[in-house]
């Protein structure tokens, strides 16, 4: 399938999602050509361009919003060595350089022998299996430590000539966040730009995500749930809302009220950020993927370099003025 082929099919998915199927060939061709205007003035993805309700608004209202072009105009302001980037990506560098907050074993399979990894399964109830370059939930399995055949999984994952692959423990989280959606770890993710010059760290938008449809992932783009969070109280303040623009004032499968809920240890936790995002002061835009236990202490899942913009800005508003004026004020 060529490009054309795919953003058609692409445009036509995503049109079906937000519009319906029963829509005439002319207005089909009228949001086409106002997505490419859209694209061409704003820098709005056919995904920006329905999510964020482009097609209901006009030049004012799209100025208000993040787009796929204002998204990497951000990475690139605040993130300027790639290098640097990197290590947000590859998870046996970061788990190496941020090992005192992850709370939690981990292994390193292409340096690793069969025993260590045998020993490893052996001493954890379940694991987590990653691709160390993976993103957005993709090519995570997770295995009860019982259920494991040794000696067929750890050749399976050393003899992946494509992906290289790390294990990590399952995690507990606190029994709070754990009601909403017990098949998955439910996590924060909190989205800073850390301010070199003046020593700041910048709290942009904070959310809690919330598995689904009894997965095991939480992530957003992997059938899960997502409501904002305010900086200020811990309080969610938004309905529940997925990829697919559905929303939700109870978790669909345990009915656990989403409006409302209180994120326990609010303040302790964005204190935990801070200081990891003062570490890490050439990747200034990052998105904190964060785990409350019980005991009140926050584990670090992972950092994302280039946090997704979607997640902050549905069904709460376009936050490129926010995203600007801090901008404005980094070197």
């Amino acid at each position: 399938m060529n490009k054309i082929d795919y953003l058609r099919k692409h445009f036509s998915e995503i049109l079906h999602v937000y519009i319906g199927n029963k829509i005439n060939i002319i207005s089909k061709y009228f949001y086409l050509l106002d997505w490419l205007f859209a694209f061409l003035l704003h820098g709005a993805s056919i995904n920006d361009y329905f999510a964020y309700g482009f097609y209901k608004t006009r030049y004012n209202g799209r100025r208000e919003f993040i787009t796929y072009r204002q998204h990497k105009k951000i990475q690139n302001k605040c993130n300027k060595i790639i290098e640097d980037r990197q290590l947000c990506r590859d998870k046996v560098k970061f788990n190496n350089c941020f090992n005192n907050y992850l709370g939690r074993q981990w292994l390193d399979i292409d340096h690793c022998t069969f025993d260590e990894f045998k020993d490893f399964v052996s001493s954890v109830d379940s694991i987590f299996v990653k691709d160390n370059n993976g993103f957005c939930g993709r090519n995570i399995e997770v295995y009860k430590s019982e259920d494991v055949q040794l000696q067929e999984l750890y050749m399976k994952l050393k003899g992946d000539d494509k992906h290289k692959y790390i294990i990590e423990e399952k995690l507990l989280q606190t029994g709070e966040l754990a009601e909403f959606h017990p098949w998955s770890v439910n996590t924060i993710r909190i989205v800073t730009i850390y301010d070199d010059r003046s020593d700041v760290v910048h709290f942009m938008k904070a959310n809690l995500r919330i598995g689904n449809k009894k997965n095991k992932l939480d992530n957003f783009h992997h059938e899960g749930i997502a409501a904002h969070i305010d900086i200020d109280t811990g309080v969610i303040t938004s309905l529940g809302y997925d990829k697919y623009n559905n929303t939700y004032i109870n978790h669909p499968v345990t009915n656990k009220q989403i409006v409302g809920f209180v994120v326990p240890y609010w303040q302790k936790c964005k204190q935990h950020v801070e200081d990891i995002a003062r570490l890490f002061t050439t990747v200034r835009y990052v998105g904190w993927d964060i785990v409350l236990q019980d005991n009140g202490s926050f584990l670090l899942i992972e950092a994302n370099d280039n946090a997704d913009h979607d997640i902050q800005q549905l069904h709460n508003g376009g936050l490129w003025k926010q995203y600007r004026k801090i901008m404005q004020t980094l070197s």
